[in-house]
């Protein structure tokens, strides 16, 4: 008599053979990613996974440290080399991992029983195989419902990658106004120095008081202090702007262009950024795709009120033995939970996420407002040091210099009058500093890169701070050591 449990082993094997078929391809919708932060950003991202392609993006990356970095190439460096982003990368691999796992069926079940009877020495052998029936109907389902989770992934990588940008950009240029800031503190402390030299000369020869002694010798430590600020200042946007480039090892051995950019000749268009930031923003892209995820969702919870039903065969060889067989239905009697509950929380999570998306919406928008209001008060801040601050300033410090060349005035009125034009292109290059941080900042709020129009000339002169120790110098040559200011 043939054998009724040899259906079972290939059954079996048939079923493991199917799944083992499901596999989940490398850097699965990394492609997408990099598509979006394109878009955006017009850079480009990589996946590092060990692989001997890698290695191509290691020498690019050793070839762009070669040059002072501006701030593309800077955002292309850490784009492509920060560990916190390929970490952020994984989480499309465990998306699509979900994915593909929505679309496998169930395991079957496999039971065995061996029994004996008191009265004979015969073993009773049962074997079962059975299959939960309506898990093939929900597979469609779960499949829709994972592939829109997986889209989400995209989205939220995205948004996260492009966030970082911004603030890759946003580290660079704090970098560069702590830098220029700091090595006019280096001028102005030579000049203080070279101040309180003369100072104590004259004091020693009788041309100035104990109080004004004292006065520039204050302002020379203060200078000091303000220098060593300044230093530490520098230093930790170093040590930030090291660590987002994606560099764990000491010493520092890139550089930043000097100079800060131009200001623009004008101001991005800001007619319709508002529009441009709700079609363009990742993360309300992402919030959106939310809303058809609950939806899913909430449909499969409509059909939980469906029993569970396992189908399957059943064979038994008895005590006369013979084989018996024949099918068996597993049925769930839903009596007291009918999924009413989890119908009940998909509700409030749909309502929920809507207005989710509504608070983020008007929040986007407020964001954009209030970074085009920023963008705007620093442009007039940078221009009113531009157009007028400084270049009363400069004609300050050349009318005292005519006096103190006519001895009407003392050189330390000169070298205050110095000071305080010095003081005025520091606070020009904050304000500048200032104005580049809330382009980026804008470009966050709305989303992706805005076109910067062609810079203007610069009417502010670089050699303003190099020029005040050698004006302390000249003038002391006028002040011939016997004139008190």
């Amino acid at each position: 008599m043939l054998d009724k449990t040899s259906f079972i082993i290939p059954a079996i094997f048939s079923t493991s053979l199917i799944a083992g078929c499901a596999s989940v391809p490398s850097k699965g919708g990394f492609a997408d990613v990099q598509r979006m932060i394109g878009q955006r950003t017009g850079l480009s991202v990589h996946w590092d996974q060990g692989k001997p392609e890698d290695r191509a993006v290691k020498d690019h990356l050793q070839s762009l440290l070669q040059q002072p970095l501006t701030a593309e190439v800077a955002v292309q460096i850490a784009l492509l080399n920060n560990r916190a982003l390929q970490a952020i990368y994984e989480e499309l691999g465990i998306s699509q991992a979900d994915w593909v796992q929505a679309g496998l069926l169930q395991n079957p079940v496999f039971l065995g029983s061996w029994r004996t009877s008191s009265h004979t020495s015969v073993l009773n052998s049962e074997y079962a195989l059975a299959q939960n029936f309506f898990d093939i109907f929900f597979l469609p389902l779960r499949k829709k419902l994972a592939a829109a989770q997986f889209e989400q992934a995209k989205l939220r990588v995205s948004d996260a990658v492009f966030g970082f940008s911004v603030q890759v950009r946003s580290t660079y240029y704090t970098l560069q106004g702590a830098e220029q800031v700091h090595a006019m503190r280096q001028t102005v402390m030579q000049a203080a120095e070279a101040a309180r030299e003369l100072a104590e000369r004259q004091h020693e020869a009788g041309n100035i008081n104990d109080l004004e002694l004292a006065t520039q010798q204050g302002a020379f430590q203060q200078a000091r202090l303000e220098l060593a600020q300044s230093e530490v200042t520098m230093q930790l946007a170093r040590e930030r702007f090291h660590q987002l480039l994606g560099f764990a090892e000491a010493p520092i051995t890139w550089r930043v262009v000097e100079q800060l950019p131009a200001l623009p000749s004008v101001d991005p268009a800001i007619d319709d950024l508002e529009a441009l930031a709700l079609s363009q923003r990742l993360d309300l892209a992402a919030a959106r795709k939310s809303l058809d995820i609950l939806a899913r969702a909430r449909t499969i919870t409509r059909f939980g009120i469906v029993p569970a039903v396992n189908v399957g065969v059943d064979t038994e060889h008895d005590l006369d033995h013979a084989w018996v067989t024949g099918p068996t239905v597993d049925v769930e009697v839903p009596i007291f939970d009918q999924r009413q509950v989890a119908r009940v929380r998909a509700n409030a999570q749909l309502r929920q996420a809507q207005q989710q998306l509504s608070a983020l919406e008007a929040e986007i928008r407020s964001a954009v407002r209030v970074d085009i209001t920023r963008l705007k008060a620093a442009r007039q801040t940078v221009e009113l040091y531009q157009q007028d601050l400084i270049p009363v300033r400069e004609r300050i410090v050349t009318e005292t210099q005519k006096h103190v060349n006519y001895m009407l005035l003392g050189v330390f009125q000169l070298l205050q009058a110095k000071r305080e034009e010095v003081n005025a292109y520091r606070e020009y290059l904050e304000a500048l500093r200032d104005y580049w941080i809330a382009f980026a900042e804008l470009e966050r709020a709305v989303g992706g890169k805005l076109q910067i129009p062609e810079v203007s000339a610069t009417p502010v002169s670089s050699s303003v701070p190099s020029d005040e120790k050698k004006n302390s110098e000249t003038s002391h040559q006028h002040h011939h050591g016997g004139d008190a200011p």
